[in-house]
């Protein structure tokens, strides 16, 4: 009997290492043994392009007693601008004569608008000019020149709306007119701070502003007195007019560091001179007719 349950046993036993082994363990998958082809690499990425800031003063000029190096931006008309490959403008003929009234050689460079100050600080230039609006920041390095040029915002408008506008811009609060400004001008603070009940629309450029006044797609345009006057009078074609009122009031002179002041003191003593004998004027008209 003791026999008979000791193979009974040894026979279970076999069967369930059997099964164990033949159908309990994991499935095996069958493996794919013919050729792959090779990996295929993510096609190459182009390098963005690397677009290099504009240097802060091109040419790049050392400092010299002899050489009056004046930072300028070209797209300021009528202060500045280049024709023909020629730099011209009003500050450019103003820097001609303080150059010989100085006894220096004028250099003009070209700086990014956007960091002149900081090229006029790092020496990279003398002077700033470019029709700068005096700006009396006390913690400024900076400093400005007595002003050369009283100027301020006025409006542009068509020919034959020029008795509709010429009252006054205050009496145009709630009127629901649409104005143009160049984006975050003086003119554009003006406005939205001051002047309620009206439309504003935003321009990059001075001639976008201008072609949108043409078109009637605005009423007024609101700008830098020079700027207004020289486009009005460069393009009598159109038919605008400037209304010769100031909306505000400022002021146009030279920026240049804090501690160069015989520098400050020669620009002064030529300011005042040329006031004297009618000359800044007569300068002053030849780019600028009807300011």
């Amino acid at each position: 009997m003791k026999r008979y349950s000791s193979q009974s046993f040894t026979v279970l036993l076999f069967l369930l290492v059997f099964l164990c082994l033949n159908g309990c363990g994991p499935d095996v998958e069958e493996q794919d043994l013919s050729p792959q082809p090779p990996p295929q690499c993510p096609p190459a990425q182009p390098t963005p392009a690397v677009v290099k800031p504009p240097p802060l003063a091109d040419p790049e000029i050392a400092a010299d007693p002899k050489v009056l190096r004046v930072g300028i931006s070209l797209d300021s008309p009528p202060f500045i601008h280049e024709k023909d490959k020629k730099i011209q403008g009003l500050d450019a003929d103003l820097a001609e004569q303080l150059g010989a009234f100085a006894d220096k050689t004028v250099q003009f460079v070209k700086v990014p608008e956007n960091r002149a100050t900081e090229a006029l600080i790092k020496n990279h230039v003398d002077i700033l000019m470019s029709g700068r609006k005096i700006n009396k920041n006390v913690g400024c390095p900076t400093m400005f020149s007595e002003p050369y040029l009283r100027s301020g915002q006025i409006l542009l408008v068509r020919n034959h709306e020029v008795p509709l506008f010429s009252s006054g811009i205050y009496n145009l609060e709630n009127s629901g007119y649409t104005f143009g400004v160049i984006v975050n001008s003086a003119g554009d603070q003006f406005l939205t701070k001051t002047i309620r009940g009206i439309r504003i629309m935003r321009f990059k450029t001075t001639a976008a502003a201008v072609q949108a006044l043409t078109k009637k797609k605005i009423d007024l345009f609101l700008h830098d007195a020079p700027t207004i006057c020289s486009y009005a009078a460069a393009n009598k074609a159109a038919n605008l007019t400037p209304i010769l009122t100031l909306v505000t009031e400022e002021f146009i002179g030279w920026e240049m560091r804090k501690d160069d002041e015989e520098l400050r003191q020669q620009i002064n003593s030529f300011i005042r001179q040329r006031k004297a004998d009618g000359q800044l004027q007569k300068t002053v008209k030849q780019w600028i007719p009807t300011l």
